[in-house]
């Protein structure tokens, strides 16, 4: 049988989705798409009338200044290969990246103060086959200190993995081997969370970056995270890579190339100094002739600067993280860019692919490429899609099928930018926020929320899964745990849900509680200064964002948020970035 191999296991769809309260989940595509050439795109500046980026006042941008990046690309030839289901065999690929000094390379003091990190980005070239592709699985991580010994390991699994492989397979699906885990001592909290980052969405790529979690942040912690791993220490680095081809075919005898992208940050900055948590640099890529033509309009270019103030301002407050630059790209009808306008799922990662080709070679792991597009489509899906993301932890680099996020205008609201903002109040010469349509203010969170996937975090809660009827958490202490609510469609995430149920990892009141005990009694006058109130299969229902216990409100929850203009001012939810979540974003490259 040379089919190739569907993982049962479910791989989220890193999107903000509405229509529909529960993320849909799904398998990676069962073959990678046919790339197109890369696309050629124009700055904006060089074209007469095009949109010129503005944050005016939004305040000062929060770049450090004091962090540099700096990369190497690995090669490893005729590497083995093995199938989901076999045994490894010694097949693991064992990557020397190098001696580094914690100071040096990382920028950490000797208490361990600093931001510095390690990412890999790793694919699988001059694969044996015609259709499919491998996974380059990254099975271990560790550090070898002076003395010889190792003295940290950020990736440990169980020998299941080795000696019985990572999937059990039949009939042309897989599901996860429970033999094959991570170990307790590992940097990954779960299985899941292992497995995210070694199968994404769109492609191949494998994308991890360390350290990845820091048992005193937030004072709180984060349950099972090894204090040892929360810097990155002197010494020689070694990764262990696994080949897993796709292929329902035997590949004993088969080879591939493994390529490993090393990126280094150093970072001097003591871990979420109050005074800054730096900055990220925004490629915008117009997708298509319509919303290219109306970014050169007036009212195209205003609404185009007022949607990332949105962007920027819900960053700074949340998380005390600012956009530094925007770049303007024309991906234009010429070039394939019509092509991507209205785009299917199932093409979102050939759109990184090819676009991000076409951004400047120096913007590479300076600025994240964020794609407009009119609309983000999956066949019979009854819910839009408002954005995705490439991953949950995007790639340093171009040229890669998770090489930036997108979002969508919204072909249902006539899919161009210069549709919002028309009948409110709104005009060239004032539009302030209140006056501003609330489906755009929504587009804004929902850019933050993809930017927040891309530096590599997680949804607070998610959907509890059909195959293994378990719920995933983000393992963070200060954001809210929600419980599921059965209905007609299966178990699912809710407002009135959450509203019910959340609670901190390290609180005992529910957020109903915690919301009654604020406002003073369970039903409270409509406008009371402490509850927002919205409309919840047809009753009105409220909850409290302010409220500790219920800030299931996180920027990164998957829902739509609430939002309700009351006395000229907009009350509202999904601007939290929570104190831990800010902390860990910081890692990232692109943060500077």
């Amino acid at each position: 049988m040379n089919s190739i191999v569907r993982l049962s296991s479910l791989i989220s769809i890193f999107a903000l989705i509405t229509g529909c309260s529960v993320m849909e989940q799904l398998s990676p595509v069962d073959a990678m798409p046919t790339p197109i050439p890369p696309a050629k795109l124009y700055n904006a500046s060089t074209v007469t009338g095009a949109w010129s980026p503005s944050v005016v006042g939004t305040g000062t941008v929060n770049q450090k200044g004091s962090v540099t990046t700096d990369s190497k690309i690995i090669f490893y030839k005729e590497a083995g290969m093995v199938r989901f289901q076999d045994a490894w065999n010694g097949k693991e690929v064992t990557v020397d990246l190098g001696e580094f000094l914690a100071d040096r390379d990382f920028g950490y003091d000797s208490s361990g103060n600093g931001n510095g990190s390690l990412t890999l980005t790793a694919d699988v070239i001059n694969y044996p086959y015609s259709a499919g592709g491998a996974y380059p699985v990254l099975s271990s991580l560790y550090v070898v200190g002076a003395s010889g010994s190792v003295v940290a390991e950020y990736v440990n699994v169980t020998s299941g993995c080795i000696n019985s492989g990572m999937w059990v397979c039949s009939s042309g699906s897989c599901s996860a081997n429970s033999n094959c885990s991570v170990q307790s001592n590992s940097s990954f909290f779960s299985r899941e969370d292992w497995d995210q980052h070694q199968a994404p969405p769109f492609g191949y790529e494998s994308i991890n970056s360390f350290p990845r979690c820091d048992a005193s942040l937030g004072g709180q912690g984060w349950s099972g995270c090894p204090a040892a791993l929360k810097t990155l220490p002197s010494g020689h680095y070694y990764a262990k890579y696994v080949l897993m081809s796709d292929r329902n075919v035997a590949v004993t005898t088969a080879t591939a190339d493994l390529r490993v992208r090393l990126t280094t940050k150093k970072d001097t900055v003591a871990r979420n100094d109050p005074t800054s948590n730096g900055a990220i640099n925004i490629n915008v890529v117009l997708v298509g002739s319509g919303n290219i033509n109306d970014s050169h309009t007036p009212k195209g270019a205003q609404n185009l600067n007022l949607l990332f103030q949105e962007v920027n301002q819900i960053l700074k407050n949340a998380a005390n993280i600012s956009i530094g630059d925007i770049k303007v790209y024309e991906w234009r009808d010429e070039d394939g860019g019509d092509y991507y306008s209205q785009v299917d799922y199932s093409l979102v990662g050939e759109m990184f692919m090819s676009g991000s080709q076409g951004v400047p070679l120096e913007e590479e792991s300076n600025s994240i490429n964020v794609f407009m597009v009119r609309d983000i489509q999956y066949s019979g899906a009854k819910f839009t899609i408002l954005g995705l993301a490439g991953g949950i932890l995007g790639p340093p680099v171009n040229a890669s099928y998770a090489s930036g996020l997108a979002f969508s205008t919204n072909v249902a609201s006539g899919g161009l930018i210069s549709s919002f903002n028309l009948s409110t109040g709104c005009t060239l010469s004032s539009c302030p926020r209140e006056k501003q349509d609330d489906d755009f203010l929504e587009m804004g969170a929902t850019i933050a929320h993809e930017l927040g996937h891309y530096l590599g975090l997680n949804h607070p809660s998610e959907k509890v899964s059909t195959m293994t009827e378990t719920q995933q958490h983000d393992q963070m202490t200060d954001t809210p745990t929600c419980a599921p609510q059965s209905t007609f469609a299966g178990p699912v995430l809710s407002h009135s849900s959450c509203y019910l149920d959340s609670k901190l990892q390290f609180t005992v009141r529910r957020c109903s509680v915690a919301c009654d005990s604020e406002i003073q009694g369970s039903n409270p006058s409509v406008g009371s200064s402490n509850a927002v109130y919205f409309k919840s299969n047809n009753k009105t229902d409220y909850y409290c964002p302010a409220t500790t216990e219920c800030q299931f409100n996180h920027v990164m929850w998957y829902t739509v948020k609430n939002r309700k203009l009351v006395s000229g001012q907009w009350r509202e939810d999904g601007n939290l970035i929570s104190t831990q979540s800010s902390a860990l974003v910081q890692w990232s490259p692109f943060v500077k």
